[in-house]
């Protein structure tokens, strides 16, 4: 690329898209250099020994600047609408348009229960369109009791990583995991799973899509890596429910969804699928004949017992059709569908819904995850049996597209199934099947769409954006982040730093609300005043009026609460993480000040907010165009009047971009 390019990162929120800078000065071994004044759309050029490689531009927020790159995939053929955590996209000479380059998904939170798999629509959507998509995870994760006690490593079920390998081979695309080191992971869980730790080769293949070479080689070692994991992860568990060492090799190498079943009938016939029902979904007493007697006939599992998909041999397809005539014998569309299929099926089985019928969101991903596993030559047909609200099934009788058009679980269920049949106990109904008439005209070709642009419609992301901006990166002042929670981040965990010695502290596995009631903060900024450690605890929303009454207290009991119990791991300087193993914090003193931030409409909201939230000070942004000078509305209780001093020495490095105004 010449120094005249210029790359842009769209991102769920600032900390994703600085995640995939970060990635791509890893790749160059390059420095990033702050180019733009302006808090809300940063920019950086990345220079390899001070010669300029390209720039840099962070758009954080979807669908926020005057484009919706969902709404643009869509038009491309991608079956969902579920947009990843960043997008690296390359700006034409002319300005006028954007190419996506690489689709990029963050994952923090443990991949372990249900959580494996909630992003795997992500990664379908990507790759039916021949999108390159990388999954980073971690792994050596630990599960935390209420006490904050350590209870064991979680980790996913083979299957799931699995899948993102299948997906790449048979859509003939890269769709490709690749995993790290948990801050937490034990010594003797990083040396078995070091060989399976893929950021060096996924930086080599982000290179290789930069630059348009061949992308092979990294792609193969991230393969063979993945391939590894799974064989770690299966041979670790105790029951024999999944596939084992080479029958993973050897089912990875076919590309076809039903000679993968044939496969599965030839070589895993003892893995037998079951599946567990739980006493507490509210099912109707129909659905419950028809999971037994499905088990009766000895449904294959797809690799691993414990997810609820399963295979019904081409051998085996008639008893089905006769299971759901004797159970539902007013269903002649069902079952004569069926029968007249007469080849392996897929059966994906969907709770979908809690006891009060909202939605449970990581179930909109097994329908993909089966996808993923067998590819779009093997029909699918998905049974949803949860208690949804009786709307949900008027209008699925009512309008199955436009159920699906407004709703992201039936998006996908309805997208990228072949049949979907409903046996609720909520339904009016009863019953009811469907038949998809499954649309696929992938264009897996260049995407392409108009060029973003700021809309001067400020939000929370703005806030966040500029919160972050000021206070990240400036341990120089004795300042330094340890959390930022903006909209879509995963609050995945909060650090301190040892000033003194460089050593970090992290807390990981955070509850959203404390056992006392204290409220997780959007940001927390430590810093060293007067040599004695103090927090800021903030609280970010779109307006003021959006801050909740008392929060002030709620953010400081939090920290306080959270800080009394040891973290979770530590990394002395120059070392790994590693896990934290004493029972004494190392905090023991410290001060917490409250603040509130939102976007500026006028000076009275500032005066109230402080007063009615509880608060020790207040910021609030009034933004204008890109090259123009931002305001921040600052006030605050006498204790935190020091934060002038220091605001104004943090904004002056962004010159015109921004001037403080103190009420």
């Amino acid at each position: 690329m010449g120094n005249n390019v210029i790359l842009r990162i769209h991102g769920d929120n600032i900390i994703e898209c600085e995640r995939a800078l970060f990635l791509i000065a890893s790749v160059y071994e390059a420095k990033i250099v702050k180019k733009s004044k302006c808090l809300y759309l940063p920019s950086y050029e990345l220079l390899q020994s001070q010669n300029k490689l390209f720039e840099i531009e962070l758009f954080a927020g979807h669908d926020r600047w005057n484009v919706s790159i969902a709404k643009v995939l869509a038009t491309y053929g991608s079956p969902l609408r579920e947009a990843t955590d960043a997008y690296i996209t390359k700006l034409s000479e002319d300005a006028k348009t954007e190419q996506i380059l690489i689709a990029i998904e963050f994952c923090n939170a443990l991949p372990a229960g249900n959580n494996a798999w909630q992003r795997s629509g992500r990664a379908i959507t990507s790759a039916e369109i021949g999108m390159p998509y990388f999954y980073y995870a971690e792994v050596g994760g630990v599960e935390l009791d209420s006490n904050r006690k350590v209870k064991a490593p979680r980790f996913p079920n083979p299957i799931v990583p699995f899948s993102y390998l299948t997906a790449s081979i048979s859509m003939k695309v890269i769709c490709i995991p690749i995993y790290e080191a948990h801050p937490a992971i034990t010594d003797e869980l990083r040396k078995k799973f070091t060989q399976v730790f893929g950021l060096d080769d996924s930086l080599k293949l982000i290179k290789c899509i930069l630059t348009e070479t061949d992308t092979q080689t990294p792609l193969n070692s991230l393969i063979e890596k993945g391939t590894m994991l799974v064989k770690i992860l299966s041979n670790d568990r105790k029951k024999v429910d999944t596939l084992k060492n080479t029958e993973w090799d050897d089912f990875l190498k076919i590309s076809s969804g039903l000679q993968k079943a044939k496969w599965l009938v030839q070589n895993a016939k003892d893995l037998i699928w079951k599946k567990k029902q739980s006493e507490k979904v509210n099912v109707s007493n129909t659905f419950k004949k028809l999971l037994a007697q499905i088990q009766k006939l000895n449904c294959l599992s797809v690799g691993a017992k414990e997810i609820p998909i399963c295979l019904v041999p081409d051998a085996k397809i008639l008893d089905l059709a006769n299971i759901f005539k004797f159970i539902y014998p007013k269903q002649t569309k069902l079952y004569n569908t069926i029968s007249e299929l007469n080849k392996s099926l897929i059966i994906v089985w969907i709770t979908g819904f809690k006891p009060r019928g909202d939605d449970s969101r990581p179930d909109r991903g097994l329908v993909p995850l089966a996808r993923m596993l067998f590819g779009n030559d093997i029909d699918i047909l998905t049974i949803v049996f949860g208690p949804a609200k009786t709307a949900t099934w008027k209008q699925f009788e009512k309008n199955p597209k436009k159920l699906a058009e407004i709703n992201g679980l039936w998006e996908a269920v309805l997208n990228l199934s072949n049949f979907v049949f409903t046996d609720s106990a909520t339904s009016e109904k009863g019953e009811m099947f469907y038949t998809v008439q499954r649309k696929l005209d992938r264009q897996c070709k260049s995407i392409i769409f108009n060029q973003a642009e700021p809309t001067n419609t400020f939000s929370e992301q703005d806030v966040d954006t500029a919160i972050h901006t000021i206070f990240s990166k400036q341990e120089k002042f004795g300042i330094y982040e340890s959390m930022c929670n903006p909209p879509g981040g995963d609050w995945s965990g909060v650090s301190i730093l040892d000033f003194n010695k460089l050593d970090e502290y992290r807390w990981t596995s955070l509850p959203r609300v404390s056992a006392v009631q204290g409220k997780r903060p959007d940001h927390i900024i430590q810093l060293l005043y007067q040599n004695e450690l103090t927090f800021l605890s903030i609280e970010s929303k779109d307006d003021a009026g959006d801050l909740d009454t008392n929060i002030g207290e709620r953010l400081n009991t939090y920290l306080k609460e959270l800080f009394a119990s040891p973290p979770t791991a530590y990394k002395l300087k120059g070392k790994d993480w590693q896990l934290y193993t004493q029972k004494k914090t190392p905090v023991v003193k410290f001060k917490t000040f409250s603040g509130g931030a939102f976007c500026f409409k006028n000076d009275d909201e500032i005066a109230s907010a402080v007063q009615a939230n509880n608060l020790d000070f207040v910021f609030a942004f009034e933004f204008k165009p890109v090259d123009q000078t931002s305001i921040l509305h600052f006030r605050a209780t006498d204790q935190c009047k020091f934060l002038i001093d220091l605001l104004t020495k943090l904004t002056e490095q962004f010159g015109s971009g921004i001037k403080i105004q103190v009420h």
